[in-house]
């Protein structure tokens, strides 16, 4: 729907001010996606909210009518980040394959919208399929490594404890990111990436490869260094990477070359009589001991010695050999070296200090130290103090104080995650996003300097239906990780179709309103594993057609939810799915049995328990400002028993709620439908709670059918607006609500108007037949409103050219009542500007003193017989509002 403007003196105002209108201004205006090197917050924000997952979009490549086919729901849906366009998981023996159609697909995709940006992955995953690959000289020259000839290898990419070996299938491993043959390889696939157009790389569970690196030290080492890569030779100078995790920091000891174990900083204790007066230590933290298991590596050109403080507990017996100390000139062949150990300190018995040194010069051309944990009878046995590498002309020193800047800096960029959608109890099949629900991100990101340069209270985070099987094998059975027996996206796969586009449209919306750094990845394309559909094992969202006959069509349901919405309208419950509900309680089902004697409903609310069971509603978030206006609930009561009324509380925040009171329209029948009908909420109103009542006779009566809800801008009711006829969703049923037919005179109808209005989509049409009692009219309560600012009462009428009257009545503060009369004889449509000034108390009323519009309770539409003579006509309003001069 078109919004109201608020009147043609205004808008000339604006013109007047010299406001650019036309094309010149909006053909030169940067576009929300433009960037080149740093990418601003908003920037990230709106390519997050505009992304949609097309898992392995580089094989379309190969067919040309299915690559048409997909830049075409790019272009049509508005996409600007396309997921996973680009990976390998375990095959790569396809790596070369992959690369040339990745390349080939990044330049189509960018020839129609340069714009887009290209995510690629590099997952949790090695194989011995890596043995293939050659390693590059670049590779080797950005490790600062001679350039050999040989392949990658998959044997060092391993956990050296054999933890996650042949974890994906036999010579399918997960990869440990200590290793720098993981990193070398991690690297070269990023390269390759960014060189052929990718703007985005996912790491996937950077936790699991990374369960031996310390702080994410090895992670950030990597990540930066495709950063700085990608800040020369990416296409917009700018690559953003993310992945499953949410806790990484970039902010391990900035002094360490690299190292392995899980680690931890101790809180200072004892320290003058166990640590030699050290109030910073590191110790291990966990993990299995194991020879090299736990070490960290210093480098420092042409070193020549050591000095290593640490405190060994002698609980077990003295343990002054706590280290294995090493040296290499490249950082990969180690060399064992001798050393010296000498008691420093033993005020306490249990913690003696000890100070080992190198027993002789280190060898020629060291630029690399290792200090190894040696296994020993607790894993906290030793704890280290105090590190110092010399060198020719310069030294190294390294207190092991934790690292703690005023501002943490994130490493990605963002996170992405799985939805984490919860099963619905007594719902088969229907889901719900839930903060707190299991291990979901929602409310939980960390916050911190975002590598785009800017400071965030929370991580951006996008949230995708993941896939991780298919079925767990038991369908239709809800258990944590599997939404009723599915991986995520089999589940929204086999749900109908009116269910899963709605489901899409619910979760848009629950981000919005829950947690604006939050954004949800559109499912487009994605591997359904063992869980196929109508014979198809993808999740496929593309529109039908001849190039793809079988599909699930999601396509225009994405693009619509993009779209820019109607801000003024109305939701539509019949309670097929939950999706339209905000939020209900525990005991709660749906009943369709009987729908003949619940005027064909074959869909409705009931109670499990005879207990006050409630639903929420809330207004869509169309924009930050959409409230509700009004509602309609259809209840039905057995006709046998008391009816027990519901109860009706309405809340700006979901927090605090206040009472309302609706009009109720009764229908008697075999079932008793009360429809409640509320209209002109209290201004800020977004959320309605909807009550049983505990004293109603059974669980299974009364019962909710059909609930409509209302919603507009809220400027709509700013600067005086009083009624634009938008608010009402079309629904008659909510203006008739609003404009209450005053029962002691002649018949009044209104209705809304699409033909006959001043501007947007309706106005009201007023139908009166006067002669009996000479007058007729409707109300509209105000509820109070405060035109004390204001001049003048403004609105759009179409008279019917009758010699009728009509007056515009006001009560005012106290009760206080004043009218204008005005003349019907010219049939012209037009704007009509009453000022206050011209308002005057009836004759038959006694109020004294000046006009009060500090509390405006109603406002009042009488048609009159007047000068004419008695009869039918017909009248149009639109664009009611207080002005000021």
């Amino acid at each position: 729907m078109r919004k109201k403007s608020i009147g043609l003196v205004v808008s000339l105002s604006l013109l007047a001010g010299g406001w650019q209108t036309g094309g010149e201004a909006s053909a030169t205006a940067p576009s929300p996606y433009a960037f080149d090197g740093k990418m601003s917050q908003d920037t990230l924000n709106r390519y997050l909210s505009r992304s949609a997952q097309i898992m392995d979009m580089f094989w379309f490549d190969t067919d040309a009518s299915k690559k048409q086919e997909w830049l075409r729901f790019v272009e049509n849906t508005g996409t600007k980040l396309i997921g996973r366009a680009a990976m390998i998981w375990t095959n790569f023996q396809d790596d070369e394959t992959m690369f040339y159609h990745s390349g080939r697909m990044a330049d189509a995709v960018h020839a129609q919208d340069p714009e887009v940006i290209l995510q690629a992955a590099i997952f949790e995953t090695t194989a011995q399929s890596v043995n293939q690959i050659p390693v590059p000289a670049w590779v080797f020259e950005e490790f600062g490594l001679q350039p050999e000839t040989r392949n990658f290898s998959y044997e060092a990419m391993l956990y050296q404890d054999g933890r996650y070996s042949n974890y994906w299938g036999a010579g399918q491993s997960v990869p440990d990111i200590t290793s720098l043959e993981t990193q070398m390889f991690f690297f070269y696939r990023a390269k390759r990436f960014i060189d052929l157009g990718y703007e985005s790389i996912h790491y996937g569970q950077v936790r699991l490869m990374g369960e031996a690196d310390p702080f994410y030290l090895n992670w950030n080492r990597l990540l930066n260094r495709v950063r700085a890569y990608g800040e020369v030779h990416a296409r917009r100078h700018n690559v953003l990477l993310d992945a499953h995790v949410n806790e990484v920091y970039d902010n391990a000891n900035p002094l360490w070359y690299m190292a392995k174990g899980q680690f931890r900083y101790e809180a200072p204790g004892n320290t003058g009589n166990y640590y030699n007066g050290d109030a910073s230590r590191l110790n291990r933290a966990d993990g299995a001991q194991s020879a090299d298991g736990h070490y960290i590596v210093y480098k420092l050109a042409n070193a020549t010695g050591f000095e290593v403080v640490s405190a060994n507990w002698a609980g077990a017996g003295d343990q002054p050999d706590g280290f294995d100390l090493y040296a290499s000139p490249d950082g990969r062949s180690w060399t064992s070296v001798g050393k010296t150990i000498q008691e420093i300190q033993r005020t306490e018995y249990t913690w003696p200090n000890y100070k080992t040194t190198n027993a002789n010069p280190l060898p020629a051309g060291t630029n690399y130290v290792k200090v190894s944990w040696k296994t020993m009878p607790n894993i906290w046995t030793v704890q280290l103090l105090d590190v110092k590498i010399n060198a020719t002309g310069a030294a190294l020193h390294d207190t092991l104080e934790q690292p703690n800047p005023a501002v943490k800096k994130l490493a990605f960029d963002f996170v992405g995650y799985p939805a984490r959608m919860k099963g619905v109890p007594n719902f088969p099949q229907e889901t719900k996003l839930e903060v707190n629900y299991m291990d979901s991100l929602y409310q939980k990101t960390i916050g911190g300097l975002n590598p785009q340069g800017w400071v965030t209270p929370h991580s951006p985070y996008l949230i995708e239906l993941d896939n991780y099987g298919g079925s767990n094998g038991s369908p239709g059975i809800d258990s944590p990780y599997w939404p009723w027996g599915y991986d995520e996206i089999a589940w929204f796969a086999h749900q109908n179709d009116d269910y899963r586009r709605s489901w899409l449209k619910y979760a848009y919306d629950w981000f919005r309103t829950n947690d604006s750094y939050g954004h949800l990845q559109m499912p487009a394309y994605r591997t359904l594993g063992d869980a196929p559909v109508n014979g198809s094992n993808v999740y496929n969202a593309i529109t039908a057609s001849p190039i793809y006959p079988n599909t699930l069509g999601d396509e225009e349901a994405i693009k619509a939810i993009w779209s820019s919405a109607a801000q003024s309208g109305a939701v539509e419950d019949d309670l097929r799915d939950l999706t339209k509900i905000y939020r209900l309680s525990t005991n709660l089902a749906k009943d369709g049995s009987n729908p003949g004697s619940y005027g064909g409903d074959g869909s409705r609310l009931t109670r499990t328990s005879n207990t006050s069971e409630y639903v929420v509603y809330k207004a869509p978030y169309v924009t930050d400002r959409t409230r509700l206006t009004g509602f309609a609930v259809d209840t039905w009561f057995s006709s046998a028993s008391p009816v027990a009324d519901f109860k009706f509380y309405v809340s700006s925040d979901d927090v605090n709620y206040t009472h309302y009171t609706p009009k109720k329209v009764t229908v008697n029948g075999s079932m008793t439908k009360i429809a409640y009908i509320g209209s002109r909420l209290p201004v800020g109103t977004r959320y309605v709670k909807v009550e049983f009542d505990s004293a109603s006779s059974s669980a299974a009566s009364p019962q909710i059918g059909k609930v409509t809800t209302f919603y507009a801008d809220s400027g709509s009711y700013s600067d005086g607006r009083i009624d634009d006829f938008e608010s009402y969703g079309g629904s008659g049923l909510a203006l008739n609500a609003a404009y209450e037919v005053n029962p002691n005179a002649d018949p009044v109808t209104v209705s809304l108007d699409a033909a006959n209005k001043n501007d947007g989509d309706y106005g009201m049409k007023y139908e009166y037949n006067v002669g009996v009692l000479t007058y007729g009219g409707v109300a509209l309560n105000l509820g109070g409103a405060d035109w004390s600012g204001y001049d003048a009462l403004r609105f759009w009428l179409k008279p019917d050219g009758s010699n009728r009257n009509l007056t515009i009545q006001m009560i005012t503060a106290g009760g206080d009542y004043w009218d204008k009369v005005l003349d019907l004889s010219d049939p012209t449509a037009r704007m009509i500007e009453i000022p206050f000034s011209a308002f005057a108390r009836p004759s038959w009323h006694n109020g004294t003193g000046p006009m009060n519009l500090s509390a405006v309770a109603n406002l009042t539409l009488y048609a009159g017989v007047g000068a004419g003579s008695p009869g039918a006509g017909t009248l149009y309003f639109d664009s009611i509002e207080a002005i000021s001069y």
